[in-house]
């Protein structure tokens, strides 16, 4: 149950959350999308961040040694996904690829996506040498913010038709056990790999898989955690709209640059933890197939607000703001309309 909070101390945690988002929420976000050509990389990450930013479908030419870059604005923040298929398709200088890719990553990037498909036989030799080579490259701690995502999960059916269920589960264990046999092999420390997201996904038209509703807000969350918070609140900030909560026709505002504040459409009394409104523009060339909505489970739910409100609470602490007594559940009461 969310704390008790007079209207006073609503509007002091309002500002503060405010002030605390609008420094850690950065304005960029820098994806690395890894995998063979042909793989549904493009259209994993478009439907991640909600705007066409790679192109689907497009004729590929040889690698040149390059790292692909492509570029969008969403929400005044600039997104940026690194396309990186040259060290699994085996077309590349290695050396001058990974020169290019230090190059061009000098920032870093907030989370990496290895792309597999769920429909190959076996762990593929190519994967294995590039996920070799880059963990060489880029260090063991490239795997603390690491999701690797099984695509065309869709397409796995039980050839006897008699336990779809069973014969997908035993599929994602065998990726599981595959891909984790291996990174031992290379040293990655036995928590890293426990935490390592797995997740299978699917097309736009066919979100539900067998072990799961909606593989996107899997596949949202499972990112959403592994990144640093500032990360987190800007993968948030740019999907603002399309997030959903149980209980809740609409997702909250994300705060932004101060602004007038609003509620929740459940919100009724002045007694709730409003947070400011920031620019909802969408751009109009938004394509029509890619996923409008995200919408997240309780436990999802849970683990969202859980991870925000122990940043903005250990944030809080550090400038000796006295909240160690409030719950995170102030912060779902955006959503419910609780007191």
């Amino acid at each position: 149950m969310a704390a008790k909070l007079s209207n006073n101390d609503l509007r002091s945690l309002r500002h503060r959350y405010s002030e605390w988002f609008s420094e850690n929420c950065q304005n960029h976000l820098s994806i690395l999308v890894t995998g063979k050509t042909g793989v549904g990389k493009s259209r994993l990450v478009n439907a991640l961040v909600g705007r066409q930013v790679a192109k689907e479908g497009r004729l590929r030419t040889a690698c040149t040694d390059t790292v692909t870059a492509h570029r969008a604005v969403i929400d005044g923040i600039e997104v940026v996904v690194w396309d990186s298929p040259g060290l699994q398709d085996g077309s590349c200088n290695e050396r001058l690829y990974l020169a290019d890719m230090k190059q061009k990553l000098d920032r870093g990037f907030d989370v990496m996506i290895y792309c597999l498909s769920m429909t190959e036989t076996r762990f593929q030799g190519a994967d294995k040498n590039a996920i070799r080579t880059m963990t060489e490259y880029f260090g063991k701690d490239l795997w603390k913010k690491a999701v690797v995502a099984l695509n065309f999960a869709n397409r796995i059916s039980d050839p006897d038709e008699e336990d779809e269920l069973a014969y997908f589960m035993n599929e994602k264990y065998s990726w599981d056990k595959a891909i984790d046999e291996f990174l031992d092999d290379l040293g990655i420390d036995c928590k890293v790999r426990e935490d390592l997201a797995v997740v299978p996904t699917g097309t736009y038209k066919k979100l539900r898989l067998p072990t799961c509703e909606n593989w996107l807000s899997k596949l949202w969350m499972s990112c959403y955690i592994v990144m640093s918070v500032s990360s987190g609140l800007t993968l948030y900030r740019i999907n603002k709209d399309r997030l959903k909560f149980p209980g809740s026709s609409t997702a909250p505002a994300a705060p932004g640059a101060p602004a007038a504040a609003v509620a929740c459409s459940s919100c009724e009394d002045d007694n709730q933890l409003l947070i400011p409104e920031c620019d909802t523009t969408q751009g109009p060339d938004d394509p029509e197939e890619i996923p409008r909505e995200i919408p997240l489970n309780e436990e999802q739910e849970e683990r969202f607000w859980k991870r925000i409100w122990s940043a903005f609470v250990n944030g809080c602490r550090k400038i000796k703001l006295m909240v160690s007594n409030l719950s995170h559940t102030v912060l779902r009461s955006i959503n419910r309309g609780e007191n």
